[in-house]
């Protein structure tokens, strides 16, 4: 079978790396790809969004399944331009996408269909948003409507920097924000696929690290690490996301006509002292770093299960899984998130265990050939082990030690137990 991975970054790397070991797959391509997938895998110099190319490409090289990683392709329709030449691919249509792609859509869901999510109201004008966070705070939860790489959320104590969170989010397209409700909690990342209206895989349940820094201080990312099994997932947690959120949610959108067929990525806030779950976000597609902590537990099955839910199959066969510990830290450039810097030598040495994988996630070979560092998050150290202290203490092993580049930061903190809440700086007026 011959695959295709729409994207560059470290979820891409990690799918390609899953499906390379995949015996029923031959080929994997990967657009635009990066220096890591190059050593696995055949790039083509094919932007994400550019869908004529990308669609032609597939035709002519007999694509079995493309498999689409950024949200910004799905947003342009890359899904519904694909299924119109009749090319198999993985991901939901511009529609279905939408609950990414548009919080205000997805909380309208959620309103609609008696979805747990927080309190909401939508903003257009600075003024109205600044009246209400009296009503809604503090704290208060400022959230830009459209796509915003990770960074688009502000959870702040601060009504002055609500107040310029709110100026800075309306300034994104579609200069529009969500103001919500502040839960006080944990969060926990769900990842399903959907086909036939749903839901058919429910993968390993994680913890992210959004904030840039240890103690969860400092402005909030696409994501410094994550880590599976959590202590606080219960079995009757996952049933309750399971049946309350996951299951409604499917037949909601096939209800609204707009049916979901791929990944349906979930990140919830369950009330500090209860088992009550509450809908913070969907994604439409792989978690990033989530997907870097999945694929090196699935042992086989992927592209079966894949394509499968891309034919909306009633009843795909499922990955085979292994039940380890998995852990991801994010090596991230200086400056990230606001101002990373680029350009930096990586120097990456060989390391004896092969329980850890090295993800590219901001990557490039400059001139002369070597690698450096091309954007904020520039490499996943990914483990797996029999606990999380030991697939944490394996993935730290390599930082600085294997591998190396000037400015690199990352949180020492990942995976290193406690029940996480939501930390805010002092309150300030």
């Amino acid at each position: 079978m011959k695959i295709l991975i729409v994207g560059s970054g470290g979820r891409e790397h990690a799918l390609t790396w899953a499906l390379k070991r995949d015996p029923s797959v031959k080929e994997v391509y990967a657009a635009p790809g990066n220096p890591g997938i190059a050593e696995i895998a055949t790039c083509v110099p094919i932007g994400p969004n550019n869908i004529d190319e990308l669609s032609s490409f597939a035709s002519k090289r007999k694509i079995d399944l493309t498999i689409v990683g950024p949200e910004a392709s799905l947003g342009a329709g890359i899904v519904d331009a694909f299924r119109r030449q009749k090319l198999a691919i993985f991901g939901p249509d511009k529609q279905a996408a939408r609950i990414e792609t548009s919080k205000s859509f997805a909380k309208e869901l959620c309103s609609r269909y008696g979805l747990p999510t927080p309190r909401w109201e939508t903003f257009t004008e600075r003024n109205k948003a600044v009246g209400a966070l009296d009503e809604m705070g503090p704290p208060w939860v400022i959230k830009a409507d459209g796509l915003a790489s990770g960074k688009g959320t502000t959870v702040t104590g601060s009504r002055l920097e609500a107040e310029a969170a709110i100026q800075r989010e309306l300034g994104r397209e579609p200069k529009r924000i969500v103001l919500e409700e502040f839960i006080d909690g944990w969060e926990a990342s769900f990842t399903a696929t959907v086909s036939a209206n749903r839901v058919q895989w429910l993968a390993p349940v994680f913890q992210d690290y959004k904030p840039a820094f240890d103690g969860d201080s400092g402005p909030n990312t696409g994501g410094m690490g994550v880590y599976t099994p959590v202590s606080t997932i219960s079995p009757s947690l996952v049933e309750k996301v399971r049946n309350r959120i996951l299951d409604p949610a499917t037949r909601a959108l096939a209800k609204e006509g707009a049916p979901f067929q791929g990944v349906l990525y979930l990140n919830v806030i369950v009330r500090h002292g209860t088992e009550e779950p509450y809908i913070l976000e969907f994604n439409a597609r792989f978690g990033d770093p989530e997907a870097q902590g999945i694929m090196p537990l699935v042992k086989q099955g992927l592209f079966a299960h894949l394509s499968a839910v891309a034919a909306n199959s009633e009843d795909p066969p499922l990955p085979e899984s292994s039940q380890s510990a998995s852990l991801v830290v994010v090596l991230a450039a200086k400056g990230y998130p606001e101002h990373p810097s680029t350009g930096e030598t990586i120097t990456l040495r060989p390391f004896a265990k092969s329980n850890i994988v090295v993800f590219h996630a901001g990557t490039a070979r400059s001139s002369d050939g070597q690698l450096v560092t091309s954007g904020g998050r520039v490499l996943n150290v990914a483990a797996t082990g029999q606990n999380v202290e030991s697939a944490r203490n394996d993935a730290y092993s390599v930082i600085g030690k294997s591998i190396i580049f000037s400015g690199m930061q990352y949180r020492s903190d990942i995976g290193s137990g406690g029940i996480r809440r939501r930390q805010l700086e002092p309150m300030k007026t």
